[in-house]
C-alpha cells in the first residue's frame, strides 16, 4: 500500500504503488499535524517485494485514499484499532471491511483499490504487501490459500482470501511492532524484514488451519463452528468488562461451557490464555491514550496499576519498547 498523504486538508487522494520498489530499501517516516488529519504514518519497501505500512492516524473528517496499484500483490491487513474498509468498481462497490484486532488475506490486482476510514475515530493499522512471486514461494501449494491465490490472479479480481476475519493474536502484534521498531540499517534490515514475514506467514496460516478446521493431523486440534463462536462470544465479553473482568468459571458459564474447555478452546483459537488477551487489550488501550497525548503516570492509573514502574515494565514486554517513547 502506498503513502496515504493524510496531512492534505482534501479527504480524497491518488497515489501509485509498485510492490516491487526499487533497488534498494527505502523508508519513509512522517508526522501528520493539519486541521483534518494528526497521527503518524511509517513506510518501508523492500527491492525484493515486500512493503510494510503502519499508520496511526484520526481524522475530523471521513478519510479516504484511492491507491493505484502497479501491479497485482497479496495485502496482510492488520487492524489494531479503530475501523477500515476497501472498496472496488471506482469506489461504488464495498470488498471488505475491518474492525479493531481483525486481519485478512486480500488480493490487490493491477486496478484501484479506495481505502476509507471513519472520522473522529482513531485507526492504528499494519498493512503487509507481498508481492505475488514471494508470495507462491512463501505459500506451501497444499495450503488452502495458494488454490485461492492463484485463482484470484488468474481472474484478475480482488478478493478476500478468508472468508472470516482471523483474530489478531498477541504473537502476531508483536512480531508487527518488532518489525516497525527494527534496530537495524541496510541489508541487515531488509533481511529483517524478511524473516519476519516468513515467520508471521508460519503462524497465520497455521492458525488459518486451526480456526477454520481445514485440515487435522496428530498435532492440530480443530474445533466445532460452535465452539469457535463461543470463544469470540468470550472475547466479546472480555472486551466489555476489561476494567472489571469476571472470573474464569463466570465467564465459561456465561457461553455456555466449563472452564477447563474456555481455557483451552480460547487459546486455540486465539493464541493466548484469557488472561494474556485481556492483557493484551489493556496494553493496546494504553496505547491508544498515550498516543492521545495522556501522561505515562495517568494511563498507568487508568489501566489498573498502582506504580507507574509496574505499567511500564508491561508496557515495555508487550510492545518492545517504554512508553515514553509515543510521548516523544
Amino acid at each position: 500500500m502506498s503513502a496515504l498523504h493524510p496531512d492534505q486538508t482534501r479527504l480524497y487522494e491518488s497515489c501509485a504503488f509498485d510492490i516491487h520498489g526499487r533497488d534498494s530499501l527505502r523508508e519513509k517516516k512522517k508526522t501528520l499535524a493539519s486541521q483534518v488529519h494528526q497521527g503518524y504514518l511509517y513506510e518501508l519497501s523492500s527491492p525484493e517485494g515486500i512493503h510494510l505500512g503502519y499508520y496511526n492516524v484520526r481524522s475530523s473528517q471521513a478519510g479516504k485514499v484511492v491507491i493505484a496499484n502497479q501491479q497485482p500483490f497479496l495485502q496482510l491487513s492488520y487492524t489494531i484499532s479503530g475501523s477500515k474498509s476497501y472498496h472496488i468498481d471506482a469506489g461504488h462497490k464495498m470488498l471488505v471491511s475491518f474492525e479493531k484486532q481483525q486481519y485478512n488475506y486480500l488480493f490487490f490486482p493491477q486496478q484501484e483499490i479506495h481505502l476509507n476510514w471513519h472520522a473522529n475515530e482513531p485507526l492504528e493499522t499494519f498493512e503487509l504487501g507481498i508481492s505475488p512471486e514471494l508470495t507462491l514461494n512463501f505459500l506451501p501449494e497444499e495450503h488452502p490459500l495458494y488454490t485461492m491465490f492463484h485463482q484470484s490472479m488468474a481472474h484478475n479480481a480482488p478478493a478476500s482470501l478468508s472468508k472470516e476475519h482471523l483474530p489478531l493474536q498477541a504473537g502476531i502484534s508483536t512480531i508487527l511492532y518488532d518489525m516497525l521498531n527494527c534496530p537495524l540499517d541496510g541489508r541487515y534490515k531488509q533481511l529483517y524484514l524478511k524473516a519476519k514475514t516468513m515467520e508471521l506467514l508460519a503462524i497465520q496460516l497455521k492458525q488459518y488451519e486451526q480456526i477454520l478446521g481445514i485440515r487435522q493431523d496428530a498435532n492440530t486440534r480443530t474445533l466445532k463452528k460452535e465452539d469457535v463462536e463461543r470463544m469470540y462470544l468470550a472475547r466479546d465479553i472480555i472486551i466489555s468488562n476489561m476494567n472489571s473482568p469476571c472470573t474464569l468459571i463466570d465467564l465459561a458459564h456465561q457461553v455456555g461451557t466449563n472452564d477447563a474447555y474456555l481455557k483451552s478452546h480460547f487459546k486455540l483459537v486465539f493464541g493466548t490464555t484469557v488472561y494474556g488477551y485481556l492483557q493484551g487489550i489493556k496494553m493496546t488501550h494504553a496505547r491508544e491514550l498515550l498516543a492521545q497525548g495522556k501522561n505515562v503516570s495517568e494511563v498507568a492509573y487508568l489501566s489498573g496499576y498502582k506504580h507507574t514502574a509496574h505499567f511500564t515494565r508491561a508496557f515495555k514486554k508487550h510492545f518492545g519498547f517504554a512508553p515514553g517513547i509515543m510521548k516523544r
